[in-house]
């Protein structure tokens, strides 16, 4: 959201603190969106309002055609109420901003002057409005500064620079957004700095595919949607081969899309449901996990869509996350349960597809999670080799199902 060259923010009453409250959009641009949100808003409402063909008796299949139309009707409403929101959402985005006390915003400026950079201006952005923000461990706010900058002469410099510069003065390790201007020039340009991540994850994946096929139906994404947030998912089509592969792969791309655009991982996961289920009738399943780790934080959440459980190995203590839901496309309307676990340095992620568990358990539950405790390795790779190889010796070297197996290890920066 703050990808826009210039922030402008319609500034409200300033509080006690010094921090003022407005909105991201204003003029133009929120009534914009706010028309978008009652343009898609208004189709729903004539989708729900299309009358119901009037034809009494019929055939059985013609019944069930009918009911099918009006079941389909119902939740392309639905999705199209989600994009209104969605909109809405955006046009209501409220932003904290306070601006530096006079003498350090000027010992700020004499001293990058001194580096050959000129600022005009500068304002902290501060709270979970906006994206990446997000309170740390320690309860501190997390911040973002926006710093309005050119070079001296006709040199230009690394935006890196001037946030080396700026974690200097401010005594915290500060680094460019994703969304800001990358090269300081003659010219006058917006950079937004934010707290470097407490974390990174290194991540691994080992698969199989079913014997006497060419390619799996799992599919998998490792993504940072910003530089706060890493976000794993591993899809498991239906059945094995090119269909199966088709259908977990479309779920990926989807899922991957929404997210892009800033939908809320729960609604993204109930459009992308109600897309698939009116495209293949119940047919077609496919089941989908996806944990998005905060790397300020450590917190990852776990939404589940008849996936099989996750593992957190912290030494030997193994912690399991599941969820007791169906498949994606099983029902028109799904319902997403979200679990959140606190995760810490050296912590281990397991996800693995329906193939690793059918293989290692056999009707045994809990031998997963037993094989997991008792393992001491630490490295992810090795992790995901070492199970892999247990459930393919597991069914005597068969490879009865697709597996998949992802390991994601935290690692807390020094």
């Amino acid at each position: 959201m703050l990808g826009m060259r210039s922030l402008k923010v319609s500034k409200g009453a300033e509080n006690k603190s010094g921090i003022m409250e407005g909105y991201l959009f204003n003029g133009y641009s929120k009534r914009k969106l706010y028309c978008l949100s009652e343009t898609y808003g208004e189709l729903a409402r004539l989708y729900r309002g299309i009358p119901q063909a009037d034809r009494p008796g019929g055939d059985r299949r013609d019944i069930l055609y009918r009911k099918q139309l009006q079941e389909t009707k119902q939740v392309f409403a639905n999705h199209l109420d989600e994009i209104s929101d969605a909109f809405a959402d955006v046009a209501d985005t409220i932003v904290h901003v306070s601006i530096p006390m006079e003498h350090k915003k000027k010992t700020l400026i004499h001293y990058l002057r001194r580096q050959g950079i000129v600022v005009r201006e500068m304002v902290f952005i501060e709270g979970d409005a906006v994206s990446g923000c997000e309170y740390t461990q320690d309860g501190r706010l997390g911040n973002r500064i926006s710093i309005e900058a050119r070079a001296v002469g006709r040199y230009t410099v690394s935006a890196s620079v001037l946030g080396g510069f700026l974690s200097a003065f401010f005594g915290r390790r500060l680094v460019v957004s994703a969304e800001s201007a990358m090269v300081i020039g003659r010219g006058y340009n917006t950079f937004i700095y934010e707290d470097e991540p407490r974390y990174t994850v290194l991540s691994a994946v080992s698969r199989a595919v079913k014997e006497d096929e060419k390619i799996s139906g799992d599919n998998f994404s490792l993504e940072e949607y910003n530089q706060s947030q890493m976000v794993v998912m591993l899809a498991d089509g239906m059945g094995s081969g090119e269909l199966a592969s088709r259908d977990s792969q479309a779920v990926i791309e989807f899922m991957e899309r929404f997210l892009e655009a800033g939908f809320q991982k729960e609604k993204a996961f109930s459009m992308v449901n109600g897309a698939i289920a009116m495209q293949n009738g119940g047919c077609n399943l496919t089941t989908l996990d996806v944990c998005a780790v905060n790397l300020l934080t450590g917190e990852a959440e776990f939404v589940k869509a008849g996936a099989a459980a996750s593992y957190i190995k912290r030494g030997n203590w193994v912690d399991e996350v599941a969820a007791d839901t169906l498949p994606l496309g099983s029902i028109d309307e799904l319902c997403p349960i979200t679990q959140s676990v606190r995760l810490a340095d050296t912590d281990m992620l397991i996800m693995i597809s329906d193939g690793i568990v059918d293989a290692v358990e056999g009707g045994a539950t809990g031998r997963l999670r037993e094989i997991i405790s008792r393992s001491p390795i630490q490295n992810p790779k090795e992790m995901a080799d070492y199970i892999l190889r247990y459930a393919i010796n597991s069914q005597g070297g068969r490879i009865r199902d697709d597996m998949t197996v992802l390991t994601c290890c935290v690692r807390r920066r020094i």
